[in-house]
């Protein structure tokens, strides 16, 4: 299984796709939420936060990896989409 600081390094390097639509009002609740998670891969206080939070409550460690492995898949998918439509 992947260490979370693993998931942390890969998700960075994923190619973030900001939504389409500019109202924050109408986006689906995946969207704020990989917007924030693309906001706090991207602030070392967020991430050194986070990963303490983790050790102190191990629980979230779990629903932690799982999201960023939800948002790696997602941007990878979104990432080969766009380079097989420009081929």
């Amino acid at each position: 299984m992947t260490k979370l600081i693993e998931l942390v390094v890969i998700a960075q390097n994923i190619p973030y796709i900001t939504p389409t639509n500019p109202d924050i009002e109408q986006w689906s609740s995946n969207e704020l939420l990989y917007e924030c998670i693309h906001i706090a891969l991207h602030n070392p206080i967020q991430i050194k936060a986070g990963l303490h939070i983790c050790d102190q409550f191990p629980p979230l460690k779990l629903i932690y990896k799982s999201i960023l492995n939800q948002y790696i898949k997602h941007f990878s998918q979104k990432q080969q989409s766009i380079l097989s439509a420009s081929l």
